[in-house]
């Protein structure tokens, strides 16, 4: 056992570790959520749309003309995914993050288990040098490593943002392919397989994830799928 989850379960022996939700003690020093607020998770109705989100009539109404062709989310970005997204993101909570990478493989594991097709390989939306050294990390590609840890597929970095701009937040559709025009690129020329994820955290309109489809697509990519960690529903969007 490393030395870093023995040293947890030291911890976990002496003074239980909260739930992230609800503050009460957890049963084990791996889990980060106790029993309840696991079980009290929203779940998507996956068996329903086939392990893709854009056959739910309310995902597809604020997803319209996407560039992809399979949609995987957590849940929707409401609370408490809202709450931990925001933490790991703004406040560099290690706990909120671990817990989401969690949740995000769980999420595969049972995409796996049903033999829907994988990937080819996996990429992930990419940030500015500068805004990745400010933050500290890139949460979207934290995902797509421990992603393609677990599928045991290749983890591709050819994906560029060649700069930062203005905040997506409260701008419509029209307005954010706008913003992003001329935004991603390819760092450099390669031959890409056929089916890629893309990996971010939260998807809202797609406009992002549409950019880069199109421009892989430009590339000889032919299948695109969308790998995230909430979406969020079409009456927020102009708040999200």
């Amino acid at each position: 056992m490393p030395l870093l989850n023995q040293l947890r379960w030291i911890w976990q022996q002496c003074l239980p570790s909260p739930c992230l939700w609800c503050q009460l003690p957890v049963d084990h020093h791996q889990q980060l959520l106790c029993p309840y607020c696991q079980q009290a998770l929203p779940q998507l109705p996956y068996e329903l749309c086939h392990y893709n989100l854009l056959w739910l009539p309310a995902v597809r109404a604020g997803l319209t003309d996407t560039a992809f062709e399979r949609l995987l989310s957590v849940g929707w970005y409401h609370l408490p995914l809202q709450h931990w997204i925001r933490r790991w993101k703004f406040h560099g909570d290690h706990f909120a993050g671990e817990l989401l990478q969690q949740l995000f493989i769980a999420l595969l594991q049972q995409y796996q288990q049903r033999q829907l097709p994988l990937p080819d390989a996996i990429m992930y939306v990419p940030m500015t040098p500068k805004k990745q050294r400010k933050r500290g990390f890139n949460q979207a590609q934290l995902l797509a490593e421990c992603a393609a840890t677990f599928l045991q597929l290749p983890l591709l970095h050819e994906l560029k943002r060649n700069k930062d701009s203005p905040s997506q937040v409260g701008l419509n559709r029209q307005q954010r392919q706008q913003n992003l025009a001329g935004v991603y690129s390819l760092s450099k020329p390669s031959v890409l397989p056929k089916h890629i994820a893309i990996v971010d955290d939260v998807v809202t309109t797609g406009t992002t994830a549409n950019q880069l489809a199109r421009l892989l697509k430009q590339q000889g990519v032919t299948a695109l799928s969308l790998w995230t960690l909430a979406i969020t529903p079409q009456a927020d969007h102009s708040s999200g």
